[in-house]
C-alpha cells in the first residue's frame, strides 16, 4: 500500500472488470498490491494467466442484468473474501446499449438496464456492508447522463439516474463508518464510446456529436489516475460528499493528475 492510500487494508471488489475503466482499475489496484475480487459478465479466457494467485485475483463471472446474476455474484464474493476484510466495493458495470427511443425498447430490456445500472448496485452494497471494515468506501462510477436526459439515450439516462438515487440512498442509511460516493469520470476512450458513434446519425443524431468528440476522449489510464485518487487517496469525510466527483473539476486535478500530465480534455 503506497504512502499516500487512505482506504484501509482488504480486499477490494470491482463490477464491470473485463474492459474499460473497470479492467484498467483492477490493473492499477493489483500494481498497488491490493487483492481484487474482479467481476464480469464474461473475461477473455487468458486474463486470468497472469495473475493465478487467488489471494492477488479473483474473477467472478455473472450476469448484472439479472436478480439470479446478482445473487451469484453475491455468493462467489462472500466465498471469495473468506475471512479477508473488504475495504472497498466499486460498482463500475454498465453498457449504453441498447441506443435509440425509449419507445423501440421492450419490457425487457427495461429491466435488465435498471437491473445492471441501479438494482445490483443497491443489492450489492447492502448485502456486502456488514464486511466492510470501518472507513471502508463504496463508490459508484455515473455519469453526466445521470443529471440530463438525451434523445436516443433514454434507456440509459433513466437507469443512471436511478443509480443517483441508490447512491444518495446508501449514503442516507448505510453505517457512518462507511463513505458512498459517486463518481463521473467523464468522456473516457473506451468501447461505450466507440457504441455511441456507431450508428447512423439519421437513426441516433448524437452519434454525429460523439464522431465529433472524439478528439476529446479522456485516455483510459488517465481516467483510472482521477478514480484510484478518489477511492484510495481522499479523507473519508471527504470521500463522500453529497455531489458526484467530476473528472473536469479543475480544483482537483492537480491532486490526482500523474506527474508531468496536463488535463487537456474539453468538457462536453
Amino acid at each position: 500500500m503506497g504512502d499516500s492510500e487512505l482506504l484501509p487494508p482488504g480486499v477490494i471488489v470491482v463490477t464491470g472488470a473485463s474492459r474499460g475503466l473497470g479492467r484498467g482499475l483492477v490493473e492499477h489496484l493489483l500494481g498497488l498490491g491490493r487483492p481484487v475480487i474482479a467481476v464480469a459478465r464474461r473475461f477473455p479466457e487468458d486474463d486470468g494467466a497472469a495473475a493465478p494467485d487467488p489471494t492477488r485475483l479473483i474473477q467472478v463471472e455473472a450476469d448484472l442484468s439479472s436478480t439470479d446474476g446478482i445473487e451469484a455474484a453475491l455468493a462467489a464474493i462472500r466465498a471469495g473474501l473468506g475471512s479477508r476484510p473488504l475495504a472497498a466495493l466499486v460498482n463500475g458495470a454498465g453498457r449504453i446499449t441498447p441506443i435509440g427511443p425509449l419507445a423501440g425498447h421492450s419490457s425487457d430490456d427495461l429491466l435488465a438496464a435498471f437491473t445492471l445500472a441501479a438494482v445490483a448496485p443497491a443489492r450489492l452494497s447492502t448485502a456486502l456492508a456488514d464486511r466492510l471494515v470501518p472507513g471502508g468506501r463504496v463508490l459508484n462510477l455515473s455519469t453526466r447522463s445521470a443529471h440530463a436526459t438525451f434523445p436516443g439515450l433514454s434507456l440509459y439516462c433513466l437507469s443512471k439516474h436511478a443509480l443517483r438515487s441508490v447512491t444518495r440512498s446508501l449514503q442516507l442509511e448505510l453505517p457512518a463508518t462507511v463513505g458512498v460516493a459517486d463518481l463521473i469520470p467523464g468522456e473516457v476512450d473506451t468501447a461505450m464510446q466507440a457504441d455511441l458513434r456507431a450508428p447512423d446519425p439519421a437513426d441516433f443524431p448524437l452519434a454525429s456529436f460523439f464522431r465529433a468528440n472524439e478528439v476529446n476522449l479522456i485516455p483510459t489510464d488517465v481516467a483510472v489516475a482521477f478514480l484510484a485518487w478518489v477511492l484510495l487517496a481522499t479523507p473519508l469525510d471527504s470521500f463522500r460528499r453529497e455531489q458526484p466527483w467530476y473528472v473536469y473539476d479543475p480544483a482537483d486535478q492537480p491532486q490526482w493528475l500523474p506527474e508531468g500530465v496536463a488535463f487537456t480534455y474539453s468538457e462536453p
